[in-house]
């Protein structure tokens, strides 16, 4: 289980409607997420993926890189940015 947080600059852009299914959009098989948790709130999003991993490192490794995905090519999250 790996927690992170998206956050966004001061203008506020649209929340997407469902960031858990944008975020595992961009998940492959070699990610090993099963599952993402998301709850938004004003000004962030706090995440939960649970991986499947050898270790904590490279669960949080699957987790970065996946948001990283989504941040680049996601519209809906164009203008947020990874917070851990």
């Amino acid at each position: 289980m790996i927690t992170m947080r998206l956050v966004h600059p001061p203008v506020a852009p649209k929340t997407p409607d469902k960031p858990s299914e944008v975020l595992m959009a961009q998940c492959t098989p070699a990610d090993g997420v099963e599952h993402v948790w998301a709850r938004t709130h004003q000004g962030h999003i706090d995440l939960v993926f649970f991986v499947l991993a050898e270790c904590e490192a490279n669960a949080l490794l699957s987790a970065r890189a996946v948001c990283e995905r989504a941040l680049s090519h996601e519209p809906a999250l164009a203008s947020w940015q990874l917070s851990i």
